[in-house]
């Protein structure tokens, strides 16, 4: 089983006492371990929703960071705080200058993937993607993260802003060594990308469930390509796969 709970979110509205703030974190509770997948743009909202799943900074196995924009990486600040010793993933263009660029990881805590495939000395099943170039904001760099669920024979997609496109990380999947028929899961924030209704007509039998978050845009255009299997993230909200 895994659980992937949105902690950061400004699309949608709040679970009871969880706080909404700008930006993008999710929580991936998998195989006895948790681990962080962005981290939002302020520290107090990202660490107080953690404590409402029961959880501190110190119980985080490690972070994967998306891409270097502040609304993704500036809520890091208050996980180094009670976890110093933290290990934060980023990929191999991080240091490239880019707009609204965030805090920057400490290079102590920085473990930056050369290239793409499983995460192995965390899980073989947390599969991450290359890094992407997309002309956005004048240029940012981002990869995103498969989830493989061993007992459904299924995968979920986590994206933080999905720049380059989401049909952009689709592609890689053989690559990745992820069967194109295989059922999936896509959640997070899907910035002005939309499916042609051609792409979505060849999706759709394989796609179980699209949570959308963040900086999505095209809201109505995934409502009616994909209709039931189609919702908006809320904070505080445990979807479990």
């Amino acid at each position: 089983m895994i659980k992937i709970t949105v902690l950061v979110d400004n699309l949608n509205g709040t679970r009871s006492n969880f706080v909404k703030s700008y930006g993008f974190a999710a929580l991936i509770e998998m195989e006895k371990k948790c681990i962080l997948f962005d981290t939002g743009s302020t520290a107090q909202s990202l660490v107080q929703n953690l404590s409402l799943m029961g959880y501190t900074p110190k119980d985080l196995e490690c972070l994967i960071l998306s891409h270097n924009h502040d609304d993704h990486t500036d809520g890091l600040q208050g996980i180094l705080q009670k976890n110093p010793s933290v290990l934060v993933y980023v990929h191999k263009d991080w240091e490239k200058m880019v707009s609204f660029m965030g805090f920057q990881v400490p290079l102590k805590n920085r473990n930056m993937r050369s290239q793409s495939g499983e995460l192995t000395e965390i899980s073989s099943n947390i599969i991450l993607t290359k890094s992407h170039y997309s002309s956005d904001y004048g240029g940012i760099y981002e990869h995103a993260c498969y989830l493989r669920n061993i007992q459904e024979g299924s995968y979920i997609l986590l994206c933080g802003c999905c720049h380059p496109g989401l049909t952009t990380f689709l592609r890689e999947r053989e690559q990745l060594g992820i069967p194109i028929t295989s059922p999936l899961y896509i959640i997070g924030g899907m910035h002005g990308f939309r499916f042609s209704n051609s792409e979505a007509e060849c999706l759709k039998p394989i796609i179980k469930k699209i949570i959308l978050c963040h900086c999505t845009s095209h809201l109505t255009a995934y409502k009616r390509q994909f209709e039931e299997k189609v919702s908006v993230g809320i904070v505080g909200e445990t979807y479990t796969f």
